[in-house]
């Protein structure tokens, strides 16, 4: 893999590539090294790096969180090898966060300062009109170009059927009138090998995201005349924009997430000032030396691991081979690769519910991706728990094994459409705490 000829400085450059990195980095601060900062202030000189708001749940693993104050050119003053600091106060108050999952979501968060009145500030996330806009998009865009969009959708229409064969399992049990015709050895079985057929694609897929994080630093907004505007910038006839108004970058935008939004025809499947090619899995050395480091990349890799072993009870579960195998054997297999899966979603949701908090034993409420994470630590630990139910032979074991499976899946099913949420929410805007 090589980088791209470009002059931009990669947020997280190729470690093997800069060894006065790569030992700094090996020492898994709860801050950016002063290497990465100078490289940030270089790259995008009003966007100053708040060093007291670098945060890493784990001081082991790279930082998961920053956050930059933007400053506009005029107060800006550049030193030879100390960086760029901003002089001055700032004119709005509005930061940039940086966190490690919307990066590789490809999503761009601005804070708004709480006590701002501001017209031109753009509608906080929280606000219905935001809220119907992206459930609108959620109904109306094929994001084909976007890897968290196919993740998202596979996870949402697994996670469906997963729910579908719940219903189909445990309705006999609970309701025996209501049953059909091989209701749960076809109903079942079939929705069984579908749902976790997506799963195990969206795991997958899941690695593939993790493994083309952007590395350049891409904000997506920027506040116009006062950060990005010149003279060249307006068309003859046309009136500038008023100083301090948020604008969405979206041309600008190089995570590869934004290729298809681009009015561009190129086809590229990340944008060519990305400073990396797209990757199906990174190499060895990257692996060994980065990503190993990353909370999100490993919560992808064992998330992967973990649906290809539960895809052996999906395959399983058709009638046609579930009906021919005797008890032992699905206790050693079936069973056995439902219980290993769901012990790996839980590890996977709680190292994603991690990724998103400032400290390990803080939750993070106010951030969206940790409610994706604890709805698949739910839905993980049902089906965990009707895993284990599986290997009891009472007629009870029997009832909540399937009920089990069916709240699991509905926990799942929020998960995975709050995951769609954030895959067409790619610009949200939050209000500063405090």
């Amino acid at each position: 893999m090589a980088s791209s000829a470009t002059s931009t400085t990669p947020l997280l450059p190729r470690l093997e590539e800069d060894p006065a990195l790569l030992a700094v980095m090996r020492q898994r601060s709860d801050t950016f090294s002063n290497i990465v900062r100078k490289q940030l202030g270089r790259e995008h000189p009003h966007a100053h790096l708040r060093a007291d708001e670098v945060k890493g749940p784990l001081s082991f693993f790279n930082p998961t969180a920053a956050t930059f104050d933007l400053v506009p050119a005029s107060k800006l003053s550049t030193g030879p090898a100390s960086g760029i600091a901003p002089q001055g106060p700032l004119p709005t108050g509005a930061r940039l966060a940086w966190r490690a999952r919307d990066n590789r979501k490809g999503r761009h968060v601005l804070v708004i300062p709480s006590n701002d009145g501001a017209t031109d500030a753009p509608a906080f996330s929280t606000s219905w009109s935001h809220i119907r806009r992206i459930l609108w998009r959620m109904c109306t865009v094929y994001a084909w170009w976007d890897v968290s969009w196919w993740i998202a959708v596979l996870f949402s229409w697994g996670s469906a059927l997963f729910l579908i064969c719940g219903f189909f399992y445990w309705l006999p049990l609970a309701a025996p009138s209501t049953e059909f015709p091989n209701e749960s050895s076809i109903g079942g079985g079939l929705t069984a090998f579908i749902g976790a057929t997506m799963f195990t694609v969206g795991g997958v897929l899941l690695v593939v995201e993790a493994s083309n994080e952007h590395q350049t630093g891409c904000f997506g907004w920027a506040v116009e005349n006062l950060f990005t505007h010149s003279d060249s910038d307006t068309e003859p006839g046309s009136r500038p924009p008023p100083d301090g108004k948020f604008t969405i970058r979206q041309e600008a935008c190089t995570h590869h997430h934004a290729t298809g939004a681009h009015s561009s025809a190129a086809l590229h499947l990340q944008h060519p000032e990305a400073g990396r090619r797209w990757e199906w899995c990174p190499t060895w050395q990257e692996f060994r030396r980065h990503y190993i480091f990353e909370i999100g990349f490993m919560a992808s890799f064992v998330l992967a691991i973990g649906a290809v072993i539960f895809y052996v009870s999906g395959i399983m579960a058709l009638p046609w081979i579930y009906d021919k195998i005797s008890q032992p054997v699905l206790y050693g297999t079936y069973w056995l690769a439902y219980l290993g899966g769901g012990i790996l979603f839980v590890v996977s949701s709680a190292l994603y519910m991690l990724e998103t908090q400032p400290k390990w034993y803080l939750p993070a409420p106010r951030v969206l991706g940790w409610w994706i994470g604890t709805f698949n630590m739910i839905g993980s630990v049902g089906w965990t728990l009707s895993a284990a139910f599986g290997y009891c032979t009472a007629s009870w074991c029997e009832y909540q094994s399937d009920l089990s499976l069916l709240w699991a899946s509905l926990a799942f099913l929020m998960g995975s459409l709050l995951l769609w949420y954030e895959a067409m929410d790619k610009y949200p805007v939050i209000r500063a705490s405090g």
